[in-house]
């Protein structure tokens, strides 16, 4: 309706109108030059058409009260010889042109984006070195003709700077860490860069540098920087903070290094990370990937002592981390709530984990080294260590202990084991296990065995079959990884379902589990404080026929509770 009421304004003269959307009015009205004061706004978005724009570039120049002009279209051969100075935003996708009109000095531009464009650094400059007061936000992503940020100083009301993915770019002038007002700095994906100015930007709330693959170093920091929260240094091979990184007050999630398997570590100076990260009271969530993390040992004598009390969650992937180094982090995380070390080297879980008593969650999946585990956190909730295959037998039974699991409700999922421990009642082999019971389902640990492809590979999924018809579905969390590789998972079953209507009053009632995945054996054990075990039967307490006696667990015979 509202483009209609536009085109009334003039039917048969799209250059008189005051806004241009569709292909071919624009079109005429830059190849025949009929361009007036009276257009405020041309949209132009047809860059699928593959018609190129024949025009000589002067078409804009009676547009003198041009205000939005958006142009996403590299439909376009050659770029405007004019632009008026009446523009409040410029938006215009792989615009042609390396520099500006001459006479161009738009001071009411508010927004300029200028993605995938062919400016050079020389051409952009002479527009930046005007004082464009009301310019808040600049785009020049994937700019391949640029090579340098040039001098932004005039543009002290800039609130939003993007240069990602600019594949040529390798200088960043000094006055881009002075904007006052810039809440977001957006230089990713710039693989020649390699240094970054000192920042002194008090607004800023983001900072991206993803996959910046030379930037070696991070900024100076000059003065307190309290708006951000979150940096993601991810995939820049930054081999050690400054002491001004705790100049970034409020951070509270900080990532670095790269986000994948590497063939060469970044060898990582660890003694300017913990002084850092332990002066910044809100910092609670760090990640650390693909780093030869090295400490000296005077560095150890001094670092010994330091606590990071804010620190929640912790993650090491594809890290050289040695054992005197993992017992140094963990001496100062000692409030860490969830820790992940996933593919790093060292062989063994410290005694001194016990002191992490809000530890719920540890993963140690892909650590090919471990060969101890010394200690369980007292609050320890969920465990996962998938494919360690040097983890002794004696680490194992002290996880699989059948006192600990029958006083805690831990979920044991991925243990590099086949075997069912012999605590378990019933075993058995078979694509389920049964067992009866009367009027209350029990609470019961089990013990599943798996192998083979899983059919959802982030999970464990298990149904709990009632009378042979009222199905429950419960997933256990799994491990990414290899599905061949047989493992083992133990957690605490108890249904919070509501099962009145389903259960028989007078008569005992058939639970079936069974696995949606490869399964090898299954394992059942009854807790004996939360259930007795004469209200569970593993033979049909009617028909006195066994169901597991000739089965066989994994290397144990299946045991059978005496009714």
């Amino acid at each position: 309706m509202g483009k209609e009421i536009v085109r009334r304004e003039s039917p048969k003269e799209p250059g008189e109108r005051s806004r241009l959307w569709s292909h071919e009015d624009i079109n005429q009205v830059l190849q025949e030059n009929k361009g007036t004061r009276k257009i405020e706004i041309i949209c132009m978005n047809f860059s699928s058409s593959g018609e190129e724009v024949e025009w000589d570039g002067d078409a804009f120049k009676e547009m003198k009260n041009l205000k939005t002009l958006i142009i996403k279209s590299d439909c376009f051969s050659k770029g405007p010889k004019h632009l008026p100075n009446t523009l409040r935003v410029l938006e215009w996708w792989r615009c042609p042109s390396q520099e500006w009109p001459r006479n161009f000095n738009p001071k009411q531009l508010a927004i300029c984006k200028l993605p995938e464009s062919s400016f050079t650094s020389l051409g952009l400059a002479p527009l930046f070195e005007k004082r464009l007061v009301n310019l808040t936000r600049l785009t020049l992503d994937e700019c391949d003709s640029l090579t340098e940020i040039p001098d932004v100083s005039c543009l002290s009301n800039l609130e939003n700077l993007s240069f990602g993915e600019c594949r040529n770019l390798f200088t960043i002038h000094h006055s881009v860490g002075l904007l006052e007002k810039l809440k977001i700095l957006d230089a990713q994906d710039c693989p020649k860069l390699k240094s970054f100015p000192p920042l002194k930007l008090t607004s800023l709330e983001r900072l991206e540098l993803w996959y910046c693959w030379s930037l070696e170093s991070f900024s100076e920091i000059l003065g307190k920087m309290e708006n951000i929260t979150e940096l993601f240094l991810t995939d820049c091979p930054i081999t050690k903070l400054p002491p001004s990184f705790r100049n970034l007050t409020r951070l509270r999630s900080l990532c670095l290094g790269p986000h994948h398997r590497t063939e060469q570590l970044i060898d990582f100076d660890a003694a300017t990370l913990i002084p850092n990260i332990c002066m910044m009271p809100e910092l609670s969530q760090i990640e650390f990937g693909g780093l030869q993390l090295r400490l000296l040992p005077d560095d150890v004598l001094k670092l010994t002592s330091v606590v990071c009390p804010s620190i929640r969650f912790v993650c090491f992937y594809y890290c050289d981390l040695s054992d005197e180094l993992l017992r140094l982090f963990l001496s100062c995380f000692v409030n860490v709530i969830n820790l992940k070390l996933t593919s790093c080297k060292f062989t063994v879980i410290p005694e001194c984990i016990k002191e992490c008593r809000f530890l719920t969650f540890l993963t140690l999946d892909y650590c090919d080294r471990l060969q101890e585990i010394r200690g369980i956190p007292p609050n320890l909730i969920r465990f996962r260590a998938r494919t360690c295959p040097a983890l002794t037998s004696s680490s194992i039974s002290m996880l699989l202990n059948q006192e600990l699991l029958e006083a805690r409700d831990i979920h044991l999922i991925s243990l590099p084991i086949v075997k069912i421990p012999e605590w378990f009642e019933c075993q058995s082999r078979g694509p389920s296990i049964f067992f009866w019971f009367p009027n209350k389902f029990p609470v019961i640990t089990v013990c599943i065995v798996t192998s083979g492809p899983k059919k959802y590979s982030n999970y464990l999924v298990l149904n709990v079959i009632i009378n042979k018809k009222h199905k429950h579905r419960h997933q256990r969390f799994y491990s990414n990884g290899s599905n061949a590789i047989p493992s083992t998972t133990v957690f605490r079953l108890q249904m919070k379902d509501n099962l009145d209507e389903e259960l028989s009053k007078s008569e005992w009632n058939l639970a079936e589990i069974v696995c949606e995945d490869s399964w090898a054996a299954y394992g059942i054990h009854v807790l004996k404080e939360k259930s007795s075990m004469e209200d569970i039967r593993f033979s049909d307490p009617c028909r006195k026929r066994k169901i597991c006696s000739s089965e066989v667990g994994v290397g144990e015979k299946a045991k059978i509770s005496r009714q």
